[in-house]
């Protein structure tokens, strides 16, 4: 299923909305970003909906989005999510302990989850593409 997702730009970053979904909204520091975090914005909120007996809307078209009144000239972009399943994929993972036990510290320093930490070193290195040399 497919829901549009508003981008504008902001002063130090891109606000995303959903029009079909008032109360998601999310932000990133460029668009990439942007369009990740409002992946795991819209599936989150889903999961969340659907656990408190939400009924899904009928997706808006972009054409119908476009028309809204504060639409004009902010990028639109289709975000897929798969309601029923789920989006959030578990995956194993092999490291040296040492570099865990890091990685472990510093989530418990800045009270994130190793998993959001992960993401967010895969973010940055997509972003900066180490291994392109």
């Amino acid at each position: 299923m497919q829901y549009v997702a508003i981008f504008e730009k902001e002063k130090h970053g891109y606000s995303v909305t959903f029009p079909d979904f008032p109360d998601c909204t999310t932000f990133g520091d460029d668009l990439d970003e942007a369009v990740d975090q409002a992946h795991e914005a819209l599936s989150l909120y889903i999961e969340f909906f659907l656990e408190e007996g939400g009924e899904l809307p009928a997706p808006m078209s972009k054409k119908d989005v476009a028309a809204l009144p504060g639409s004009a000239g902010k990028k639109a972009i289709n975000i897929t999510v798969q309601a029923e399943d789920g989006d959030f994929v578990e995956i194993g993972v092999v490291m040296h302990a040492y570099l865990l036990g890091r990685i472990e510290k510093y989530c418990r320093q800045y009270g994130i989850s190793p998993a959001d930490f992960l993401g967010v070193a895969a973010r940055h290195a997509l972003k900066s593409d180490p291994f392109s040399e």
